[in-house]
């Protein structure tokens, strides 16, 4: 009679057994039993848990070609070859009743009737056991698992701009990568500076992080690893809390709880414009609806479009449209005369806030001590169990949101008057020419400043631009240039009665 052997030892195995050890009783058992052994199956690292693993399914495909041609399939003692005891039983069945194979351990004698309800019952005791003690070794993993990150040490693999690696006594630490972090930084501070997240991601594959997927930037944002802390899952009653981590921060605390700020508030997907197309997101139809936009190929060459996602024949050439908010926002900028206003307030007002930095500063760093405050108060109500988890979550977010803020605050607070104004009188001449501003930056700066100017959008009829609200600084401006009809305010009642006038 033919027989096969199955050895398995998993990475985190309790058994004394080696493969090689197992082997050699399974080659004795068959010798003693005058079996042939035609082939010895091997997993070495794979979980208990199911039969998915490499070698068994080998050995299975073994049985199906060779049906017939093998009596015994041998193993050391049961858990071998499972401990799952429900899959073990089904496993066992599924090969006598198909195959006509009986699976027996080295301590079971080849006559033994696995139809006896007794035989039945003590294989299901033994798999029992194994099955318990397959739930201890994951009981014990989860532990080791959960104190290992309560001393502040990532488990996990290493996200983006770290590498796993092992510090002076053997255990796992993050260490910083160098040229990954810089991107880490450049991709937090884009974030909170406003930055879509579409282009977020296209900004950060040219850094070298190439991130696919929709939440592929939400989840690096989101990763409180980077900030140098962990995040503790609900365990046994306790509620999921952050801690300290072990390993370098490549972020500020502050920069991570002012982005998890943002990401609650953000709104949901919206039109995603591209380089060719800067108006896709912006644009409106008089109708009420979206425009998209795309290229229509003529008898030499493609031409842009803007159409309307509702009325199909309302199609608006790019050229033209492109054209318009040009010119608009060519006459919206600031004359000379403006821009010299501009800067002599605002050097006033920044000359008297530099004059009180020291005072300001003071209280700041008040305001921080009696947020830390608050913050400790919030941890001792959360250990007496008197809030809900749910709650301590979300005020442990916001005031740490109010925390990051402050403390930027105080770090601004503190830089050279001198850079201070040098920075304003650098700054004010490109950010007063609009229409300059718009051709110089990329794309994500158009769509910022087209949402600044006009934060509910453009309305084209296909003649005149329109909008419903047109920043307060641009209304003096506005108002010069309306006999021009660049721009139509569809509620100028409404909104011209708040007086707003260009200011500093």
């Amino acid at each position: 009679m033919n027989a096969i052997g199955y050895v398995r030892i998993s990475k985190k195995d309790q058994s004394a057994y080696s493969l090689a050890d197992q082997e050699a009783r399974i080659r004795e058992y068959c010798t003693r039993n005058e079996l042939f052994l035609r082939a010895v199956y091997r997993d070495d690292g794979e979980c208990s848990e199911t039969f998915d693993r490499p070698d068994y399914i080998a050995l299975e495909h073994f049985i199906k070609r060779h049906k017939g041609e093998v009596n015994f399939l041998i193993v050391l003692d049961h858990d071998r070859f499972s401990r799952n005891v429900g899959e073990a039983l089904k496993k066992i069945e599924e090969l006598q009743r198909k195959f006509g194979v009986k699976v027996l351990s080295v301590a079971e004698p080849l006559n033994l009737d696995t139809t006896d309800p007794n035989v039945f019952l003590s294989r299901a005791f033994k798999y029992v056991f194994a099955n318990h003690e397959l739930l201890n070794i994951r009981k014990r993993t989860s532990r080791g698992i959960r104190n290992a990150m309560e001393s502040g040490r990532c488990v996990n693999n290493a996200p983006y701009g770290y590498m796993n690696a092992r510090d002076e006594h053997g255990l796992p630490i993050l260490v910083v990568e160098p040229a990954k972090a810089k991107a880490v930084q450049e991709i937090f501070r884009q974030f909170i500076a406003g930055v879509d997240l579409y282009f977020l991601r296209k900004n950060a594959a040219q850094m070298g992080c190439k991130r696919t997927g929709h939440s592929s930037m939400l989840k690096m944002l989101s990763n409180p690893l980077y900030a140098g802390l962990i995040r503790l899952p609900a365990f046994e009653g306790k509620p999921e809390r952050v801690i300290k981590a072990l390993h370098e921060p490549i972020i500020s605390e502050a920069t991570f709880w002012i982005a998890q700020e943002i990401i609650r508030g953000r709104p949901g997907q919206k039109a995603r414009p591209k380089d060719e197309f800067p108006l896709r997101g912006i644009l409106r139809c008089e109708c009420g609806a979206h425009m998209t936009a795309g290229f229509t190929k003529g008898r030499s060459r493609y031409y842009l479009y803007y159409q309307c996602t509702k009325e199909r024949g309302r199609n608006y050439k790019g050229e033209e449209l492109h054209e318009k908010v040009e010119q608009l926002l060519y006459h919206l900028s600031f004359s000379e005369g403006q821009v010299e206003v501009i800067r002599t307030i605002a050097k006033d007002d920044l000359a008297r806030a530099v004059g009180h930095n020291a005072q300001l500063l003071k209280r700041k760093q008040v305001e921080l001590k009696e947020l830390n405050v608050k913050i400790e108060r919030l941890e001792s109500k959360i250990v007496n169990d008197e809030i809900e988890p749910k709650t301590y979550k979300v005020w442990y977010a916001k005031l740490n949101a109010q925390k990051g803020v402050l403390e930027n605050e105080i770090i601004a607070l503190g830089k050279g008057i001198k850079s201070i104004f040098d920075d304003l009188d650098e700054a004010i001449p490109l950010l007063t020419n609009l229409k300059n501003l718009y051709n110089t930056v990329s794309l994500e700066g158009k769509q910022l400043l087209l949402k600044t100017g006009f934060e509910l959008g453009l309305v084209y009829d296909g003649r005149v631009l329109r909008t419903a609200m047109i920043n307060p600084a641009l209304i003096d401006n506005y108002l010069k240039i309306k006999e021009k009809g660049l721009l139509v305010l569809m509620q100028p009642d409404e909104i011209l009665a708040k007086n707003y006038c260009c200011t500093a």
